[in-house]
């Protein structure tokens, strides 16, 4: 099969790591695989060599007669689809959660598109159930299909240097309001004679008060290195005592599930799209959004409690296996062949 995908930017994000993985594994079991994107720019230009390297091509723009399905990656991939409805077979693979919903209820284009599509791919069934639910009544159940992302246990590697004694809590995720940095940055500056270092891992955008100011004023506690190539991340990990990701919205993120790997604690806002996968108490530990002080608590407990630690890690690692390869390609696989075939086979999460 010739797959076309389209994403709006390659960038050193969630969504970009999860298509060159699920794009490269179909291309390893003999898929053609083309990739529509805008041209590449500044750190994330690395990633063309990751892309090339896998036999996936990177093009600004591609005529559809040569492909059998076309694959909107990210929300904001609707213009490519538009392009392609009625006359391919078209998947949306959906990464957001309510900031994506909210897009498609405010653009008439995208509700449409959302109603018309041959196969629409969520990372899992909370995600259908608590955010796009309003918007797939009487959908044919063939049209919707659960697809995990994927993480790899990984390779041994290097270790990012950290002072000795201090507690490396460490954050993925692009800083912006959204994912609520702000949260954690307080939630460590309130627990006062600790030794807590918090590492941000993302482009940075903007943090809200008052956490910015807190950050600003300890800049050796609270670092920001900017967006780094999954290698470097996967360094930091290896020093990490702490995994936290306090967004206020996601869909799935792959990062707990990296954290899960390197045996970390993982700490998040207790979300409806984890329901069903992260689990309080048993292989996490959630907060209400928002909610810094029982963040900072959680964050003591880990701190002050080594059998908490190795409870949850041990069955977070469990967790992780369900985002293996072998479990999502075939899925992926199922749900093109269905949209292409015009078939309403129901993919079983």
């Amino acid at each position: 099969m010739n797959i076309l995908f389209s994403i709006h930017e390659l960038a050193l994000n969630g969504a970009v790591i999860a298509l060159l993985e699920q794009a490269r594994r179909l291309r390893d079991r003999g898929h053609g695989v083309h990739v529509i994107t805008p041209a590449l720019e500044g750190p994330a230009a690395a990633l063309r060599e990751r892309f090339e390297r896998a036999g996936i091509v990177l093009t600004q723009s591609a005529a559809l007669d040569g492909f059998d399905v076309v694959i909107g990656c990210t929300i904001f991939a609707a213009d490519a689809l538009h392009a392609a409805l009625g006359r391919k077979p078209i998947i949306w693979w959906i990464h957001e959660g309510y900031a994506g919903l909210r897009h498609i209820l405010s653009n008439p284009r995208s509700a449409e598109l959302f109603a018309r599509a041959d196969g629409l791919v969520f990372p899992s069934r909370a995600v259908v159930e608590t955010v796009y639910a309003p918007l797939l009544e009487g959908a044919a159940a063939g049209r919707i299909e659960i697809v995990p992302g994927i993480v790899e246990p990984p390779p041994p590697g290097a270790r990012a240097e950290k002072a000795d004694g201090v507690i490396r809590i460490l954050c993925v995720g692009s800083v912006y309001p959204r994912k609520r940095q702000s949260d954690l940055i307080q939630a460590v500056a309130a627990l006062r004679g600790s030794p807590i270092e918090c590492v941000f891992v993302g482009h940075y955008f903007a943090i809200d008060e008052p956490g910015k100011s807190l950050a600003d004023g300890h800049p050796s506690r609270f670092v920001f290195p900017g967006a780094l190539m999954p290698e470097q991340v996967h360094e930091l990990y290896r020093s990490a005592d702490i995994f936290c990701l306090p967004s206020g919205d996601e869909c799935m993120p792959l990062a707990p599930v990296e954290a899960a790997w390197h045996d970390l604690p993982v700490l998040m806002a207790d979300l409806p799209t984890y329901r069903g996968v992260w689990r309080h108490g048993q292989n996490t530990l959630l907060h209400p959004p928002g909610d810094v002080e029982l963040l900072a608590w959680n964050i003591r407990m880990l701190v002050e409690s080594p059998r908490l630690r190795n409870r949850l890690t041990q069955q977070a690692r469990v967790t992780a296996g369900s985002f293996r390869a072998s479990r999502a390609v075939p899925l992926f696989e199922a749900a093109l062949a269905r949209a292409a075939e015009g078939t309403s086979t129901k993919t079983q999460p």
